[in-house]
């Protein structure tokens, strides 16, 4: 099984070789601490980390 990696772009958790959010395939395995949004319109944690859709994201990316 492949590890999750984080997409040092915007955050988003995956364990794809391309993030499913951005398109980058700037990803890393070393990141720490993960937030779940649900609700983008509702959620001050997603409008201070800038997050447009709901998903996993990674709060620290090494």
């Amino acid at each position: 099984m492949t590890e999750e990696r984080a997409c040092r772009k915007c955050r988003t958790l995956t364990r794809d070789d391309v993030c499913p959010t951005c398109g980058s395939s700037d990803l890393s395995p070393n990141w720490s601490g993960m937030v779940i949004i649900l609700d983008v319109q509702k959620s001050d944690v997603a409008k201070a980390m800038g997050v447009t859709k709901p998903g996993r994201y990674a709060l620290n990316i090494l």
